[in-house]
C-alpha cells in the first residue's frame, strides 16, 4: 500500500495542480492524507473535489507538527511526503517504489528535483563543483546514480526536502514516536533512516519544486534579494545556527538513538565540544579563536570556505 502525506495552508493557488500530478501517476497511490492547518482561503473547497482524506486542524500546528499528524494517519507500507505547491513528474512514485522494493535495506529514499517559479516556468540551476541536488548536497553524484548518505553527514546539515522523500513504514513509525520539534521533520526522518545504513539519494529529478514568496520552509535564500541576504549573513542568529542545529542533532541521537550514540560517544563528545566553543567564539566575536578552529575537520564540514571567511568578517563588524 502506498500513502501520500500532504499538508496544506492557504494553498488555493497551486493545490489542484499538485493533487492532479499525484492522481495521474503511472503507478497509482492508494491513499492521499491531507492535513489542513487552518486555511482561510478556498483550499478546503478545492480539495473536496478529489478522492482524498481531509483532516482539518482545530488550531494551527505549524508545518512540523502538521506533517507528523498527516504521517500518523497514513496506513501505507510506503509513505511519500508532499507539499501543496509542487508538481510530481509522472513516474515519480513508480521509480522510487521500484528501487525501494528491490532494495529492502533502503528505508528512506530522496530524489532530486527541478526548480519552477510561481508561473511554473523552469528555473535553471547549475551545480557547483563538488555538489549535487541543485547544490543542496555537498557531494558530487552522477546523474541517475543512487548513493548512500551516512548518519554523520546529517550532523552538519540537511540536504533533502521532505517533498523529495519516500519512506517505509518502519521509519515512519519510529519518527512519529520519536518526534522532536527543534529540527525540521525531513531532517530527522533522513537521520533516522540512516541509522542502519538505510538512507539513500537518487540523483534524478522526479518533481518540480516551486519557489515563491509563500514557501514556509525550503530553499529560503532563493526568495531573498541581495541586500536581505547580506544583512542576514552578518547577524549572530545566522552565523551560529548551523552549530546550534548540530548540537540538536547530537542530542536527538543521545535521547532517541541511545545505542547508536553510545557506540560513537567519544567522537560525538568531541564534536559537541567544538560546536559549543564555536558558538561562544561567535557570540563574543573572538576572531583569532575562530580562525584557529580551521584546523578542525568539523569546521570544514559545518561551513564552506566562504562561510568560514564570513564568520571572521562578522567578528570584525
Amino acid at each position: 500500500m502506498i500513502s501520500v502525506a500532504m499538508t496544506t495552508f492557504n494553498g488555493e493557488k497551486y493545490i489542484e495542480k499538485q493533487i492532479e500530478s499525484i492522481l495521474n501517476q503511472s503507478l497509482s497511490v492508494d491513499e492521499i492524507i491531507i492535513c489542513d492547518d487552518g486555511s482561510t482561503d478556498n483550499t478546503i473547497e478545492l480539495i473536496k473535489k478529489y478522492n482524498v482524506q481531509i483532516i482539518q486542524n482545530k488550531k494551527n500546528l505549524g508545518y512540523k507538527l502538521n506533517f507528523k499528524k498527516a504521517m500518523e494517519k497514513c496506513k501505507g507500507d510506503y509513505i511519500f511526503l508532499c507539499d501543496q505547491d509542487d508538481i510530481w513528474k509522472k513516474d515519480k512514485v513508480k521509480e522510487m517504489i521500484s528501487i525501494m522494493e528491490k532494495n529492502r535495506n533502503i528505508h528512506v529514499l530522496a530524489s532530486s528535483f527541478e526548480y519552477i517559479d510561481e508561473n511554473g516556468t523552469l528555473i535553471i540551476s547549475k551545480n557547483k563543483k563538488g555538489y549535487s541536488n541543485n547544490n543542496l548536497y555537498n557531494k558530487e553524484v552522477r546523474p541517475d546514480d543512487i548513493v548512500q548518505v551516512k548518519t554523520d553527514e546529517f550532523i552538519y546539515g540537511n540536504y533533502f526536502q521532505g517533498c523529495a522523500l519516500a519512506i517505509d513504514k518502519k521509519t515512519k513509525d519510529f519518527f512519529v514516536h520519536h518526534f522532536d520539534e527543534r529540527i525540521p521533520h525531513d531532517w530527522i526522518i533522513s537521520l533516522y533512516g540512516s541509522l542502519d545504513g538505510g538512507m539513500y539519494f537518487l540523483n534524478k529529478p522526479l518533481f518540480e519544486y516551486r519557489i515563491h514568496s509563500q514557501n514556509s520552509i525550503g530553499v529560503s535564500t532563493l526568495n531573498q534579494d541581495a541586500s536581505t541576504h547580506v544583512k542576514r549573513a552578518y547577524q549572530f542568529e545566522e552565523r551560529y545556527q548551523k552549530a546550534r542545529d548540530a548540537l540538536y542533532i547530537l542530542d536527538i541521537l543521545k535521547i532517541n538513538c541511545r545505542d547508536y550514540y553510545l557506540r560513537n560517544k567519544v567522537d560525538y563528545l568531541k564534536i559537541e565540544s567544538f560546536m559549543n566553543n564555536h558558538i561562544e567564539y561567535l557570540r563574543n566575536k573572538k576572531l583569532f579563536k575562530l580562525f584557529f578552529q580551521n584546523k578542525y575537520a568539523y569546521y570544514k564540514k559545518l561551513k564552506t570556505i566562504r562561510g568560514r571567511i564570513m564568520d571572521l568578517v562578522y567578528c570584525l563588524k
